[in-house]
């Protein structure tokens, strides 16, 4: 984190932001600055790594001032005299970056002259490698939070022993499974992605030496942008690999991130995990297309929505007490109707819409939300953020209160009355193939929902099982839920109209038929209990070699 200070304000800029800026429009940003100070300050493991980009940063401003002060320890006046240093060990780490990169490439390549070999048939055993090889950086937020907790969780409660490794511990993780932390290495490069080829490497070095004593009898792995740790400890030790693949990083970097330097091999070794992985285990029904499309057999990909923890979102854990105080503490009135919003700020999240709806209702139905009490509560923040604090700026009937603990989140949907979930369709056309965590958090709170109609919300709300052979009718009718016009301002007031207006008792059936629908089918454990029935039952019949498939169009 930077902290840029001058007499009468403060302006926080974080790395995220300005990455997203690009270098030219960084440097921009930063020689416009004429503040009084500037600080180079963030969390301690964040600092061992961009410590050094982040000094180079301060000293492009124009100040008098520029200090570092890493956590718990003593200011440090910046000088420019430390700018060779500084470039120096930056350099260093661009070039480890790009050596990284290289090793990556040359390893793709062996893999490919190797070719595929089926794993073995029969049991799973007893023991699972857990990976989640993506490096996290500040507050861990968001539905992979939950994705990651719950699948672990899960495993361990069906007797699987447990190892996860990650660059930080993750939330809500039972003691039950034991987490081993692998740190990012330190000098941060330019290209950011750079910086991710690094830790992979490291990351498979430190994963190899805990597979030595635990000796892993499979490889569980959330698949992470430009990493291969799972496939190339699946050809090492000889033992099946299941992929949990969310969506294509590829196209979502290229749709709703950063253009990638290194695309075309994002790419390649994307589709070598996919077409080396045993079992892949996807989301939604659209990923599970796109992912066969490329050539992976449907035997080897299983779908299965994203779920949640029943016992850990459970409306009876909160008495009417303990909600009034909630309410209290985020500043919401006892006897206002709540409408909530938990997530991240992102592309897909449909925030500004929401924002948007709401802008309106409160410029030209105030009388009606004054009249109901009714208060909107948006907790979290991302890459749209600043747009919406823009639309709602000034509104008393919002709350922002930002990022908070994920393990706060039940106890914030137990103070609501209603929650929201607005998602927006992709930006390509292209079908929608979201799954998002927080449907079913909502589901399970037994709360009266208004959702966009899109892709797999709806059908769940409409009362779907990953048992049921197709999708339920398009209608705008459902059984657990006010379904919207995705994207559609107007439907979506219109929606949060039509929940305000439910009477007590309405609210209460709505809410009790979600969480009927999702304790039935979407649980962790009987997602993991589908995982692993397919798991146990691949098939140990050949398919052609990776070196082929690797090599043909997408």
């Amino acid at each position: 984190m930077r902290e840029v200070y001058s007499p009468d304000s403060t302006e926080f800029m974080d790395l995220a932001s300005l990455r997203r800026r690009g270098l030219s429009g960084t440097l921009r940003a930063l020689r416009s600055c004429r503040p009084a100070s500037v600080t180079v300050t963030g969390d301690a493991g964040d600092i061992a790594v961009f410590g050094d980009v982040l000094s180079l940063m301060a000293l492009a401003v124009s100040s008098p001032s520029r200090w570092y002060a890493p956590p718990g320890g003593t200011p440090v006046f910046l000088r420019r005299r430390r700018l060779p240093v500084l470039l120096g060990r930056t350099f260093l780490g661009i070039a480890l970056g790009f050596a990284a990169v290289l090793t990556c490439a040359v390893r793709l390549r062996r893999l490919r002259a190797a070719g595929r070999h089926e794993g073995p048939a029969g049991s799973r055993g007893s023991r699972c490698l857990y990976l989640k090889s993506a490096p996290s950086y500040g507050r861990l937020v968001g539905g992979s939070v939950g994705h990651i907790a719950g699948v672990a969780n899960a495993l361990s409660r069906a007797g699987i022993e447990v190892r996860l490794t990650a660059s930080t511990e993750q939330p809500l993780v039972s003691a039950n499974v034991r987490q081993v932390t692998i740190k990012p290495p330190a000098l941060a490069a330019y290209p950011h992605e750079l910086n991710r080829f690094r830790y992979h490497s490291k990351y498979l070095r430190e994963v190899l030496q805990q597979v030595a004593d635990f000796k892993p009898d499979f490889v569980y792995q959330r698949y992470s942008l430009d990493d291969m740790s799972g496939i190339l400890l699946r050809h090492r030790l000889g033992i099946p690999l299941i992929l949990e693949f969310n969506g294509s990083e590829t196209w979502i970097q290229r749709h709703w991130g950063e253009p990638l330097h290194f695309h075309s091999l994002a790419e390649r070794i994307e589709l070598a995990n996919l077409r080396s992985a045993d079992l892949v285990v996807v989301v939604s029904e659209e990923i599970r297309k796109r992912v066969c499309a490329l050539g992976i057999p449907e035997r080897r990909v299983l779908f299965y929505p994203n779920c949640v923890d029943g016992s850990m979102f459970d409306p009876d854990r909160f008495d009417s007490e303990s909600v009034q105080r909630i309410r209290r503490e985020l500043g919401v009135a006892p006897e206002a109707d709540l409408f909530t919003f938990v997530g991240t700020f992102g592309p897909w999240h449909g925030t500004e819409v929401l924002a948007t709806a709401i802008r309106h209702l409160a410029d030209h139905e105030r009388a009606f939300l004054a009249a109901h009490r009714v208060h909107f509560l948006l907790v979290g923040d991302g890459q749209y953020g600043e747009k919406i604090r823009s639309i709602l700026k000034g509104l008393p009937c919002v709350s922002l209160p930002g990022y908070r603990p994920q393990d706060e989140t039940p106890a914030i949907l137990a103070a609501s009355d209603f929650c929201l979930s607005p998602h927006i369709p992709n930006p390509d056309g292209s079908p929608f193939f979201g799954s998002p965590t927080k449907l079913f958090e909502y589901m399970a709170m037994a709360k009266p929902i208004v959702a966009s109609d899109l892709g797999q919300i709806g059908w769940v709300l409409r009362g779907w099982k990953p048992t049921d052979p197709a999708p339920p009718l398009s209608d705008r009718a459902a059984a657990a839920a006010i379904l919207v016009e995705p994207g559609d301002v107007n439907s979506l007031i219109q929606g949060i109209q039509a929940a305000i207006n439910l009477d007590r008792a309405d609210r209460v059936q709505l809410g009790q038929r979600a969480r009927k629908l999702v304790m039935e089918s979407f649980t962790w454990d009987q997602n993991v209990r589908a995982v692993l029935t397919r798991f146990e039952q691949f098939p140990g019949t050949g398919s052609p070699a990776a070196g082929a498939e690797l090599h043909s169009g997408r």
